[in-house]
């Protein structure tokens, strides 16, 4: 291999691995979907090839029958969506190689890689069937086009068992599969006006063949259930690439501009079907967009206009920087800045008087895409907040040394966190605990379902919406506020800051020794607005929480919290009061 292409490849890797592996060290996964899947694998219950895939690895290292060691178990699954997260960016790579150039090779791997949507879900904390259909999907293109450029038939079975594998082990994969045989099919047809193509011929019609029976064999759950046109926003940074490439299509089709990509026609449908598939789930479409914008690179490089390369190249910056620069900035501060990038680059880019100004156009485009991307989802991944906390991991440990093995438990959010780790048994129903929580029904409803413990936590109060929106239940309107600060005024008065999730601020006496809330009145300030509450109006939840009922809060959730209630035994309370445990009694 040519010093280049290690370099390159080199290159492609490190990115992708710095990226994949930001989140590995963090002792939780990133969301409690990833412990609902990591249950499916340590049970052996789901026949995703994924969990398969852990289970026997797991088997591999483990420590056999004598027990379950969690910690080797999530650090296999997160070790495993870095692998295919890496795969992803070397085989989109080597795939865009065999049909466009190296400058857009590069950039198609970058972009993908570096993108929010392929980060958000192929990050070291997700453990997602998604990530190993991703990759088998891409790998199998990969392989497909190999087999097409090197008309070698050994490929072609390869790409099949890759197409088949990725059909199997998520829910887009039957549409994204066939998104990529009728793509293939449309470039066939196309290209028949020319010439018969008996390679493509055969490689499209296994493709179909091998889509058609595995989805007859493996039927998945539809997608296409919940539209958000809102999903596409996330792909705002590859938006001026994005129109390049329609623009280079329609002058394509109007044979006002020859296009340099052989494969226009398959790259022009799969985007299609791509934004299509966005709107109702956001990571699936990265691949198509991540493809169109190496086509976009493509023609960038090869114009031969320079004037109009600057032009595009100035809007690409402008476009790119601005969106980037509103993360941190104020409108005017993005514009301006936005502005200053663009300008200053097109000025470097105008002294350049080389042949090959358009390649410096390119890379110049693949490396400030690259650095708004990864700057984009550095900003993203310091406003994470580990969801777990240590109050979680003290009751979690405190249910596995305590509850006996057939002890059912019930909370919301984090049961399956809780069965993961401890091995006791979690109603996974979000539905039916939110009912139960807002109501004021009785804890019978509990042995109705074999409950035997319920765990409530503190943090359910910082966003009821998700709540009440899971119960159908408006009736309970609270303000809730989370510790923030300690101020003092030009009295020397001391404050406690509570902010809520939707902007309000709580100003609360305190004590300026210890910090405990005193008698007194709390501020409550929003916006322009203020207004006057006596402390005594308020709950406190745990250390840390205030919380204001504005009507109607005899229902189970506030009494579990602040009084007793029939037919509960309050089993246990983190050291912040945060978190309870109660057994349900009889």
């Amino acid at each position: 291999m040519e010093n280049y292409n290690r370099l390159v490849i080199a290159f492609i890797l490190l990115i992708a691995l710095s990226i994949s592996a930001y989140s590995i060290t963090q002792p939780h996964m990133l969301n409690m979907n990833s412990y609902s899947e990591l249950l499916f694998a340590k049970n052996s219950a789901g026949s995703k090839p994924l969990y398969q895939l852990t289970a026997f690895i797991y088997g591999i290292f483990g420590p056999g029958a004598g027990g379950f060691d969690t910690v080797l178990f999530m650090n296999i699954a997160k070790i495993l969506v870095i692998i295919f997260s890496v795969l992803s960016a070397l085989a989109l790579y080597f795939m865009l190689r065999e049909m466009l150039s190296e400058i857009a090779a590069i950039g198609g791997a970058v972009l993908l890689v570096s993108s929010q949507a392929f980060m958000i879900r192929m990050s070291a904390g997700i453990y997602s069937s998604d990530s190993l259909g991703m990759c088998a999907l891409i790998l199998a293109c990969s392989t497909f086009f190999l087999f097409y450029k090197k008309r070698n038939y050994l490929f072609l079975p390869i790409s099949a068992l890759l197409f088949a594998l990725s059909l199997m082990s998520w829910n887009a994969g039957p549409v994204m599969v066939g998104a990529v045989a009728l793509s293939l099919l449309i470039q066939l047809v196309y290209q028949c006006r020319k010439k018969w193509d008996d390679v493509l011929a055969h490689g499209v019609v296994v493709v179909f063949a091998v889509f058609i029976l595995s989805y007859l064999a493996f039927p998945q759950q539809s997608i296409f259930k919940n539209p958000n046109f809102g999903n596409l926003q996330i792909h705002i940074l590859n938006a001026p690439l994005i129109l390049v490439g329609i623009v280079a299509l329609a002058a394509g089709l109007l044979r006002r501009h020859k296009c340099r990509a052989g494969f226009e026609f398959f790259i022009a449908t799969l985007f299609a079907f791509s934004a299509v598939v966005g709107v109702y789930e956001i990571f699936p479409s990265s691949l198509g967009i991540a493809i169109l914008s190496a086509f976009a690179l493509e023609e960038l490089a090869g114009l031969k206009d320079e004037r109009l390369a600057i032009a595009i190249f100035a809007i690409v910056l402008f476009f790119t920087s601005f969106e980037f620069g509103q993360g941190f900035l104020s409108l005017e501060q993005s514009l301006l800045a936005a502005f200053l990038v663009a300008a200053t680059s097109v000025f470097i880019a105008s002294l350049y008087r080389e042949r090959r100004i358009t390649t410096y156009i390119a890379f110049s485009v693949i490396l400030f895409s690259l650095f708004s991307s990864v700057g984009a989802a550095a900003l993203l991944s310091l406003q994470k907040v580990d969801s777990i906390g240590s109050g979680v991991d003290e009751t979690v440990n405190w249910v596995g040394e305590n509850l006996p093995e057939n002890a059912s438990i019930w909370s919301f959010r984090i049961s399956p966190m809780a069965e993961f780790m401890t091995g006791r048994k979690g109603y996974l129903n979000d539905s039916e605990f939110a009912r139960f929580m807002l109501s004021n029904e009785s804890p019978d409803v509990l042995k109705g379902m074999n409950v035997t413990h319920v765990i409530i936590d503190a943090s359910i109060f910082d966003d009821m919406s998700g709540l009440k929106e899971l119960a159908n239940n408006s009736r309970v309107r609270i303000d809730s506020f989370r510790l923030f600060r300690y101020e003092m005024d030009q009295y020397d008065n001391v404050y406690a800051v509570f902010v809520s999730s939707d902007g309000k601020l709580a100003l609360a006496p305190a004590d300026p020794t210890t910090g405990s809330l005193i008698d007194g009145d709390v501020i409550i300030a929003a916006g322009e607005q203020r207004r006057t509450v006596p402390i005594r109006e308020f709950l406190v939840a745990g250390k840390y929480r205030l919380v204001y009922p504005q009507d109607n809060y005899q229902v189970n959730l506030f009494m579990m919290f602040f009084e007793d209630v029939n037919g509960l035994k309050n089993a246990y309370t983190s050291n912040d009061g945060d978190i309870k445990v109660y057994e349900v009694e009889g």
